[in-house]
């Protein structure tokens, strides 16, 4: 969800033109935003969806993606408070996906001795969303660049094959979905340097299940050597992505910004259309117009 501005006529226009050149539209939050609490964005979401005539996505979190830090302490109450929370929101919305886990690959390497209680709460979670809307895949994500321990460029560290984590996606055997976060941008200098099986590869290391790819971007600014974004490196990646995923089994894919957001670089040059509004040559080959 990322309109130019938040002003009713922009907010209104940002799920007229997703809607028109895509198919869904996605809500990122704290997983109680699932308790369905007044005026709670996810409940804009969902409400907006038949109306404009895209697919919903929501995707709870459990902690701080930046630090791994919980927003709360999974305790017995606050345990059980989180799968009440999923499982009343599978059975009010029916969702086709719902995602709980963001990047979780950063609680593992920041607070390790946290993680177990995530599996734990992931395994409950898929249980009772199942039970209560079977339709419903149920998927957690991974930052793609760092579990494949690429962690150089903007990252700022270095590329270290030995720190791969693809054993952890063996901690969620009831995962429909595995998902991932994608921002190559950040790690090679051009679309073109990504490796040929950078996503095909994935479906095996999923154990053949679908993949999925919640945020994907690339820069088109920013002054970082030559990981400097530009629109046209913007443009290629749309282009690339296409081929570099051709024959695989993705679910879906969602790019992280309609518009350009007023976020942390590089990440605010990730729309396809600018702050201003002026469309980027990505999106005309998204699909818009």
């Amino acid at each position: 969800m990322s309109p130019q501005s938040y002003a009713p006529e922009e907010f209104t226009a940002f799920f007229e033109l997703a809607a028109a050149h895509g198919d869904i539209v996605e809500r990122v939050a704290d997983i109680l935003e699932w308790e369905e609490e007044p005026g709670a964005a996810v409940t804009v979401v969902q409400g907006l969806a038949a109306q404009f005539g895209y697919l919903p996505l929501s995707v709870g979190g459990v902690f701080d993606v930046d630090t791994g830090e919980l927003l709360r302490p999974i305790d017995e109450a606050t345990f059980d408070r989180y799968v009440a929370a999923a499982e009343g929101f599978a059975e009010r919305h029916r969702p086709r996906f719902l995602g709980l886990g963001v990047e979780i690959d950063t609680q593992w390497r920041t607070h390790p001795d946290e993680f177990d209680r995530f599996v734990e709460l992931f395994a409950a979670v898929a249980d009772a969303v199942h039970g209560a809307s079977p339709e419903t895949l149920v998927f957690t994500t991974f930052q793609l660049e760092r579990f494949s321990g690429l962690q150089g460029g903007i990252f700022g560290g270095t590329n270290d094959p030995s720190q791969v984590s693809w054993e952890l996606i063996e901690r969620f055997p009831d995962a429909d979905i595995i998902g991932f976060t994608t921002y190559p941008g950040l790690v090679f200098a051009s679309p073109d340097d990504i490796p040929e099986d950078y996503y095909r590869r994935l479906g095996d290391l999923a154990g053949g299940r679908p993949i999925a790819f919640t945020e994907m971007g690339w820069q088109a600014g920013g002054d970082f050597g030559p990981y400097s974004g530009t629109p046209a490196a913007q443009d290629r990646f749309v282009e690339r992505f296409g081929e570099l995923t051709a024959g695989a089994d993705v679910a879906f894919f969602v790019w992280s910004f309609l518009f350009d957001q007023a976020v942390p670089e590089p990440f605010d040059t990730m729309g396809l259309i600018a702050a201003d509004g002026t469309p980027r040559p990505g999106w005309e080959r998204w699909g818009g117009s």
